[in-house]
């Protein structure tokens, strides 16, 4: 390849990456395959939930030139280890056309490293932006979202550096967090009870995805066990309510839904979205049907499990948005789903556990929690119908064109699994160019209205696939698993 060729297709990816930001840019507004339903107004749910997060910037996030972190609570220079796996999943979700939060998500891992202990996970709390080994111990549901934040970074910015930090995560995960017969553990220093709420299933597959040499043991080992514990839990009564701590049967210890139960359904409504498991959606359909018999106006917590509140109970989004979750999966709920939703927008600007939830809740039942790693990237141009700079040229003799990202008449492809499939006819040239800008491989077909390619010889990771047919280019830039 000439070097006009190489810089123009440098160029061109470049452009892509400056004008798009990121490949999967908010908002999504993912129907999640038809799995359950989702908010009825996308549109002001995402202009809600931007509004939820510019407040969680200013008001949670803190960071100094190394370092960010989520602040516990206001003015406390205290943050915790749940916190920076909130907001990791935040800065991957919210960032968009305008504004990649990279920058951010690499500051919280950062950080999340500076304060890893000898097991290679992050002590629980810290007072301050100085993270160092405090021998606090590490807490089982921040590795879950943290190391879920990293497999879905390599998607988002698309980078498998993100990747191997997660691979390198989950070894300690497993080792110290586990037991053998794939329990969780609360914390990599303790084990006296269980905590339904760090049971996160669709994580699970994602792990077995990235730690292929403990794949078994996460998708089959740690899936059976912990969705075992959920289910006796959830029959102990008829509410459907979880339990804030259980022994390792499933037995309740604590008999109410509190702040650490909370995020129960919000895990449970991910891997029925993510994956259609059926063990979620009848978990979720029980706790759904209590829920549906209140109005969110009324919604305060703890819960007693049985279903009755203490006078002391708070009213905020701990509770209000956790439960819509479990309304997600009967479109008979769809109205119910949407009151609890105008009433967790309803509560405002909240302290930093209520605001988290809100958040992470509400980007999951408005479409904008999509599993990335099965999605489908944006055109990397999505965002411009600019044509690429005179600078960025393709040349295939000694005359030079410019080289236009998208064109009307451009040969339409997409992408199943590995193949290759191109509406084209007569000559067509299919060029997978590496994100670097160099050729991996070329074709060279004749196409009677449509044609099969396939790159099962070429090596996982993120392309730019180049068609030519007829004159003119498409150029889209694809994910080969």
């Amino acid at each position: 390849m000439n070097f006009l060729v190489k810089f123009g297709l440098v160029g061109f990816v470049a452009f892509g990456l400056a004008q798009a930001k990121v490949n999967f840019p908010f908002p999504q507004k993912n129907n999640y395959g038809g799995n359950g339903v989702v908010l009825s107004n996308l549109d002001e749910a995402a202009s809600q939930l931007k509004s939820a997060f510019a407040f969680y910037m200013k008001d949670k996030y803190k960071e100094d030139a190394t370092y960010a972190a989520i602040e516990k609570d206001k003015g406390s220079n205290n943050f915790v280890s749940e916190g920076t796996g909130y907001g990791m999943l935040m800065m991957v979700y919210f960032s968009d056309n305008t504004t990649s939060y990279q920058s951010q998500f690499d500051k919280l891992w950062a950080f999340y490293k500076a304060g890893v202990n000898e097991h290679g996970l992050m002590n629980w709390s810290f007072g301050g932006l100085r993270p160092y080994d405090n021998k606090a111990n590490a807490a089982t549901d921040a590795e879950m979202d943290v190391a879920a934040a990293l497999i879905m970074a390599a998607y988002q910015f698309g980078d498998d550096k993100y990747l191997d930090e997660a691979r390198k995560l989950l070894k300690n995960v497993k080792q110290y967090e586990f037991e053998e017969n794939g329990i969780h553990k609360p914390g990599d220093a303790w084990n006296d009870k269980k905590n339904p709420s760090y049971i996160a299933p669709a994580y699970y597959r994602l792990f077995a995805d990235v730690d292929t040499e403990n794949a078994e043991f996460w998708k089959t080992t740690a899936m059976k066990a912990n969705y075992a514990l959920l289910e006796a839990n959830s029959a102990e009564y008829s509410t459907g309510l979880f339990d804030n701590w259980s022994d390792a049967s499933g037995k309740g210890l604590d008999g109410n839904y509190g702040y650490d139960a909370a995020r129960t359904p919000w895990r449970l409504a991910q891997d029925f979205y993510w994956f259609g498991e059926e063990k979620a959606k009848t978990m979720l359909d029980k706790l759904g049907k209590w829920v549906s018999g209140n109005a969110a106006k009324n919604i305060r917590g703890n819960i007693n499990r049985n279903g009755s509140v203490e006078s002391w109970a708070a009213h905020n989004s701990t509770f209000v948005a956790t439960l819509m979750t479990s309304l997600v999966t009967d479109a008979s709920r769809q109205g119910k789903l949407d009151e609890f939703w105008s009433e967790a927008v309803s509560l405002g600007e909240e302290a930093y556990f209520e605001q988290s939830l809100k958040i992470l809740c509400g980007l999951l039942v408005s479409g904008n929690m999509p599993n990335l790693a099965a999605a489908t990237p944006s055109d990397p141009t999505s965002s411009s119908s600019a044509s690429v700079s005179s600078s960025s040229v393709e040349s295939s003799s000694s005359s030079t064109t410019s080289l236009n990202v998208v064109a009307a008449g451009a040969p339409k492809m997409t992408l199943s699994g590995r193949t290759l499939e191109l509406s084209a006819k007569g000559d067509v040239r299919v060029d997978v160019i590496s994100m670097t800008g160099s050729v991996v491989k070329s074709f060279d077909k004749n196409a009677t209205g449509s044609v099969s390619i396939s790159l099962n010889d070429i090596p996982s990771g993120l392309y730019v696939v180049r068609v030519k047919n007829a004159g003119i280019s498409n150029l889209k830039k694809v994910k080969l698993d």
